[in-house]
């Protein structure tokens, strides 16, 4: 019997590695002889690295750079096999400082680092970093230059706060293997580069901003997509999905052509995960995302999806119940929630027994031949 397990993390609480693992064993004390495969799953705050490099084989490299605050930090990227760079920026674009004095140019010399590895497909998770300045950080790293009007050049590393001084920008020196590379960036948040449905404007309370700080920031970021319009002759703004990664995503976009992925699209991607769920007798998958987080389609709606269209027998355990009536409408079989409201402090230990104790009962319930009792 062939098993699909594909959980995701569980807010941040248990990792998706982890809660395949716990419901692996749960699959393994009940079904005799079952064809277990794990589908390690990500987000665009979690685990992509990790979960790549569970599915695939590479190599990964260790390097110094700069976190959101300009401090010297090491970093981790990652090579696949299949020539596949991975990079998951909030692994190490961090900051503490103020949101307008916080800097993406340490994405830029990971960028540049994987570009003197040869680097010709590049997937970059954006959610979760910490720096809010358009990309011009990450820009100035990769070879852009930018001018006040006395032709100084304005050093965008000190943040947002700069961007103002700003009249002219040079593009010539970025760097010329970057045009030839395929680029992809994961954000789970919509959000667009400047306006009320901004990044920053949509998460101002959780960064601890008051909305007339988020405001001058978000004026910046306008400000300096003006600049892209009279210099270049790029329009930033209407980009879908632009504000990932605090804009990164919107320049990245307009210069490269890069693509403004999905995490479920990305799993889909370097999965198959369809032609899995296809194979599958049993399906059984999961979540801990709070729909508080506001982030796009997760995939486990996607799975659903998948799990109902092939007519797979699929067994879906969450964190709470914010998506049960979803999951019952799409067909799912049966659903677990382990908790009515998401606790503030939990165990891994103690959510993996609860998503293992309800992976059993699930199966021993789909075992029952109710035929007998007749």
């Amino acid at each position: 019997m062939k098993v699909l397990v594909a959980m995701d993390e569980f807010n941040g609480i248990i990792s998706s590695y982890q809660a395949n693992r716990y419901v692996e064993e749960a699959v393994a004390s009940q079904i005799e002889r079952a064809d277990i495969v794990q589908v390690p799953l990500f987000n665009g705050r979690h685990e992509l690295m990790d979960s790549v490099f569970l599915w695939q084989s590479g190599t990964k490299y260790r390097i110094m750079t700069h976190d959101a605050d300009m401090n010297k930090v090491e970093a981790v990227y990652g090579i696949t096999d299949n020539d596949v760079t991975v990079i998951e920026g909030n692994l190490f674009l961090k900051g503490t400082k103020p949101i307008n004095q916080r800097t993406s140019y340490g994405l830029g010399e990971l960028i540049v680092d994987a570009l003197e590895n040869h680097a010709k497909h590049i997937i970059i998770s954006l959610g979760g970093i910490d720096s809010f300045d358009g990309g011009a950080g990450m820009l100035q790293a990769l070879g852009m230059k930018f001018y006040d009007d006395e032709a100084n050049e304005v050093d965008v590393t000190e943040g947002t706060r700069v961007l103002k001084y700003i009249r002219k920008i040079d593009a010539s020196g970025l760097h010329p293997q970057l045009k030839d590379v395929r680029l992809q960036l994961m954000s789970d948040f919509d959000s667009k580069l400047y306006g009320k449905e901004s990044e920053i404007i949509q998460l101002h309370e959780q960064l601890g901003l008051e909305r007339n700080d988020a405001a001058e920031i978000d004026n910046l970021i306008w400000y300096l997509s003006e600049i892209f319009k009279s210099e270049m002759k790029l329009a930033l703004g209407p980009i879908a999905k632009g504000g990932a990664g605090g804009g990164i995503a919107a320049v990245l976009h307009a210069l490269y052509d890069a693509e403004i992925m999905t995490s479920h699209e990305l799993v889909d991607q370097i999965t198959h995960l369809e032609s899995l769920i296809a194979q599958a007798d049993l399906v059984i998958f999961g979540e801990g995302v709070s729909e508080e987080d506001r982030l796009l389609e997760t995939t486990t709606i996607r799975i659903a999806e998948l799990a109902t269209k092939h007519h797979k027998p699929s067994i879906a355990i969450c964190a709470t119940d914010d998506k049960f009536d979803l999951f019952e409408s799409m067909g799912v079989t049966s659903m677990f929630n382990t908790f009515i409201q998401m606790p503030k402090y939990f165990t891994d230990f103690k959510m993996g027994i609860q998503i293992r104790h309800y992976a059993v009962q699930a199966i021993k319930l789909l075992k029952t031949d109710f035929d007998s009792t007749k």
